[in-house]
């Protein structure tokens, strides 16, 4: 049982833990979790973009391959009107170096310098939100998890898809996609300290039939391998919210305003239980704690 005394007030709960100030409540933790689902991941511009509409909080982020370019744009100041403007902008030779390599067709390069300068260089300290971005150690099977350093870097580890992007090295490290691993990273925001974990889950993506270049088998043994992940992993969220983006490619720079739209509809069907869960009791948990978390400097 948790007793709390606060203002001479003894609050006692046997599951949930009541915050009084003044004799207010204080409203709990929103934790967004933004996961993998290649370009499809433009559902969380608008995910994020009704959230901002209906004034939900976002104390928290965790965020994992294209959910960690989302997730640093928007922390670091980004509305997602505009994130959804550098996306049109924004063409594959701005973002794709390729070059033969016996680790990857794509050098990383080109990505590494765009976020940085989109993210205006900005260390995880620096964002208006606390951030945790996702990646996977490859040598030795590792979730590695950045919350300090530049911003930038921790990007281009967790978008590193294996088999497009040479793999990012890292100290003695070599760092591939988050989603190896973890394609939605609820547990780890969940650890940051939220109360309440709003999912956005793109893994359930059904299977997409036309499949033409090395690139869409690529992504979809990505999208099986997610799914059944997925499935095995501790569900521990509050609001799931999945966009119905199945029969778009997770490969395809043509579907982005529909994609858009889809995670605004999905976000607007869960507000009323969002709104429930910010006006009940809170849960507490600890503070991250993953054995493998990154401290990096800030340049």
């Amino acid at each position: 049982m948790n007793i709390i005394v606060t203002l001479g007030v003894v609050l006692t709960h046997t599951i949930n833990t009541l915050y009084i100030l003044g004799g207010d409540l204080i409203r709990p933790k929103v934790g967004i979790v933004l996961g993998s689902g290649g370009l499809r991941g433009l559902a969380h511009v608008g995910v994020l973009k009704v959230l901002e509409r209906e004034n939900i909080p976002i104390d928290y982020i965790a965020g994992c391959s294209i959910g960690s370019l989302i997730g640093a744009l928007y922390c670091s100041g980004q509305t997602p009107e505009t994130i959804l403007r550098l996306a049109k902008h924004l063409k594959p030779r701005n973002w794709l170096d390729f070059m033969i390599s016996k680790m990857g067709v794509i050098s990383g390069d080109k990505v590494l310098e765009i976020i940085h300068l989109l993210t205006k260089g900005k260390s995880f300290s620096e964002l208006k939100i606390p951030l945790a971005i996702v990646a996977t150690e490859i040598k030795q099977g590792k979730e590695i998890i950045f919350t300090e350093g530049n911003v930038a870097i921790a990007v281009r580890a967790s978008i590193s898809v294996p088999g497009f992007f040479v793999p990012f090295s890292v100290a003695d490290m070599l760092l591939v996609d988050g989603a190896v691993l973890n394609p939605t990273p609820i547990d780890v925001v969940r650890k940051m300290g939220a109360n309440i974990v709003i999912a956005v889950d793109l893994s359930h993506a059904g299977m997409v039939c036309n499949i033409t270049t090395i690139f869409d088998v690529i992504m979809q043994s990505f999208d099986i391998m997610e799914r059944e992940l997925f499935k095995y992993r501790q569900h521990n969220w509050d609001i799931l919210i999945r966009p119905d983006i199945a029969h778009i490619q997770p490969s395809s720079f043509d579907n982005m305003d529909e994609s858009v739209l889809l995670g605004e509809q999905a976000a607007e069907s869960m507000l009323l239980d969002i709104k429930r869960l910010l006006n009940e009791p809170i849960v507490e948990y600890n503070e991250l704690d993953n054995e493998n978390p990154m401290h990096l400097p800030s340049n």
